[in-house]
């Protein structure tokens, strides 16, 4: 027996599913997350999952998590520091000059990672060119090396002026830091993001220091507990991009995972789409504590079989550039807080009471409502409780909680406040559609819903009313959706460099040798990861855009080789995308390559699953029916369950 599991560790719930490849049996099962030790849930899966198959039968484990992203938000990593281009320490609070909300003059920035006193400048610097305008000053290093050890910072990132083009300078102060701050985590720009676009190289950069030692700490513990369980084989670990890497190699590049969870659902939500052959979808994916919205094309959250990577990402205010697919997450989950701003007007979220203590209704000792309780109250959740009823809820605190905390200041009932409450999620993830929809000029009536997460599906059908969709598909196991796109993924890791080159023939070399640089490097790391039964395949992306333009599009690269008929196909690919993107193309207009890319991909066994979506137009039998308070004039109304 060979079993595949999928662990994906969220803010409330940790999901487990497990699949035998043999026979297709799927596994769920969920147990409340344990915020002080987020590798303890995980264990309590395992356990669960233990009591049905020898662990040792599990050959292959991906987990997806949220430790990251929670340190980021709640800001609890490492003491940072950072060592750049004297001149240029303040660009990490200058960034792009941009206010979080233009008309709020009480708006803040948050805080920067390094405080401005462990961010500090050497001389050195090089130009865009990679040539070096001024040595890189070794003395000065030590000294400021030596300043920050006295500190005690715990992790130091290095980032120098257009290192992407040479990065001779940050590697040797990456040695000299490894060499004298010895238990300090060490993040260099060049290694992790050569590209340009200072800022967000920048803060890339940090962000990765920052997260450094915690997600070491906790992927230390993971191996431990799975070596304990009997487990043979380290787990691998979901990145923002969709793909799955060896805990070895998510060590290095903590940042690369801060939407491991969002992405293990729009991988989930791809292969329903693809069961069903849907070709247009929007997948919402509603948890715990926040709901994570993406578009599925063609059967996959894809362009040319890729990912695609959303401009300008930023989690928890701060910039992160690495690839990742493109999900927008909002601040609205199944425990998100009901409550009144100053101007007394009703919001929910994005406060949690996450799971400890938990909504009121599941009886921990919370006593402020949540959109939980909202649904508590109006009937839409059974009161024999989650997890197969091994988790009672208790209506009748929820609907105090909801009446005495917010529907009282609102001069309304228990169930109209709920009601009230539930409108205004629907409207805030509405907003989030319309982000990827109306905004980028797709009509969201040409798509279907599909509806996942714990929450999900009971705001389907107002969220698709609201938006003129036609079409809801709720899959047989919604709040294990994460958990199940870890069954679904397969492994990846994004090679990705600047490479100014102007799309002609004449530079066809150019072009050609620094996708060679970037496909070495793929094959290296698919060397050191000695993963048996695993087919790998390289492939190839530009970055371009109009010379003159400050954003550029991604056009896959054939996989043959690149001649000068391979290089005009990219170009019109370019004008077509373009077209499609902004409705114009300046086929004149020269075009210049700004990033080559290579993606490496390991294909791994998934089984055939039995069963999981079901057929359509299928409806299962009538068990039994309750009271569900539709609105202020049916009010409670007989509904079939």
């Amino acid at each position: 027996m060979a079993w595949r599991v999928g662990i994906d560790i969220g803010g409330t719930f940790t999901d487990l599913a497990a699949l035998d490849l043999e026979s297709g049996e799927l596994y769920l099962h969920q147990v409340p997350s344990t915020p002080a030790n987020l590798a303890e849930g995980a264990a309590a899966g395992l356990r669960a999952l233990g009591e049905r198959m020898p662990l040792d039968g599990i050959g292959f484990q991906a987990h997806g998590t949220t430790a990251g992203t929670n340190a980021l938000i709640e800001g609890t990593g490492a003491r940072t520091g950072l060592i750049t281009t004297k001149g240029f320490r303040d660009l990490l609070e200058i960034a792009r000059q941009q206010r979080p909300s233009l008309y709020d003059l009480g708006a803040r920035k948050p805080r920067p990672l390094s405080p401005r006193r462990w961010r500090r400048e050497v001389q050195e610097r090089v130009r865009f060119d990679g040539a070096v305008m001024r040595p890189l000053d070794t003395a000065e290093v030590k000294r400021e090396l030596a300043f920050l050890a006295e500190e005690g910072i715990e992790s130091l990132a290095i980032c120098f002026l257009h290192s992407y083009a040479n990065p001779d300078h940050e590697r040797v102060v990456r040695g000299l830091a490894e060499s004298l701050l010895p238990g300090v985590y060490v993040t260099a720009s060049s290694d992790l993001l050569p590209r340009f676009r200072e800022y967000e190289r920048l803060s890339t950069t940090v962000v990765n220091a920052y997260l450094g030692p915690l997600m070491n700490r906790y992927l230390n513990e993971l191996g431990r507990m799975v070596a304990g369980a009997g487990i043979e084989g380290p787990p691998h670990i979901m990145q923002s991009n969709g793909g799955l890497v060896p805990l070895d190699t998510a060590r290095g590049i903590p940042a690369s995972t801060v939407l491991s969870g969002p992405a293990a659902g729009a991988a989930a939500a791809a292969s329903v789409c693809a069961g069903l052959r849907l070709a247009r979808a929007i997948a919402i994916d509603m948890g715990g504590t926040s709901t994570d919205v993406c578009l599925i094309e063609r059967g996959l959250p894809t362009e040319g079989g890729l990912p695609t990577s959303a401009s300008g990402r930023e989690v928890g205010g701060y910039a992160v550039e690495l690839p990742g697919v493109d999900v927008r997450c909002i601040g609205a989950g199944g425990g998100s807080l009901l409550w009144l701003d100053r101007g007394g007007l009703p919001q929910v979220g994005p406060s949690s009471a996450g799971a400890e203590p938990g909504p009121a209704c599941y009886g921990r000792g919370g006593e402020n409502p949540t959109l939980t309780d909202a649904f508590a109250v109006l009937g839409r959740l059974d009161s024999a409780g989650l997890l197969g009823g091994d988790m009672p809820l208790d209506p009748e605190t929820a609907r105090r909680a909801v009446g005495e905390k917010f529907g009282d200041a609102l001069a309304m009932g228990p169930e109209e406040a709920a009601l009230g409450a539930v409108k205004l999620v629907v409207s805030n993830v509405r907003r989030a559609v319309e982000g990827l929809t109306v905004a980028e000029g797709r009509d969201p009536r040409e798509f279907s819903l599909v509806a996942g997460g714990g929450a999900g599906p009971l705001i389907a059908c107002e969220l698709a009313s609201e938006l003129g969709i036609q079409e809801v598909i709720v899959p047989g196991w919604p709040g294990n959706l994460s958990a199940y796109g870890l069954l679904a993924s397969d492994l990846r890791r994004d090679w990705v460099a600047t490479r100014l080159i102007p799309a002609s023939s004449v530079h066809l070399g150019e072009v050609s040798d620094g996708f060679g640089v970037l496909e070495e490097a793929a094959k290296s790391w698919i060397a050191e990861t000695r993963l048996p039964d695993v087919r790998w395949s390289l492939l190839r992306q530009v970055s371009a855009r109009y010379v003159g333009q400050d954003y550029e599009l991604q056009v896959p690269v054939p996989a043959r080789e690149l001649g000068e008929a391979e290089l005009q196909g990219l170009v019109v690919a370019f004008h077509r995308t373009h077209e499609e993107r902004y409705g114009y193309l300046l086929t004149e207009q020269p075009v210049e390559f700004v990033d080559l890319s290579v993606v490496a991909i390991g294909r791994v066994a998934h089984g055939g699953r039995r069963g999981e979506v079901g057929e359509p137009g299928r409806r299962r039998p009538r068990r039994r029916t309750r009271a569900i308070f539709v609105d202020e004039s049916v009010r409670f109304h007989e509904c079939a369950v």
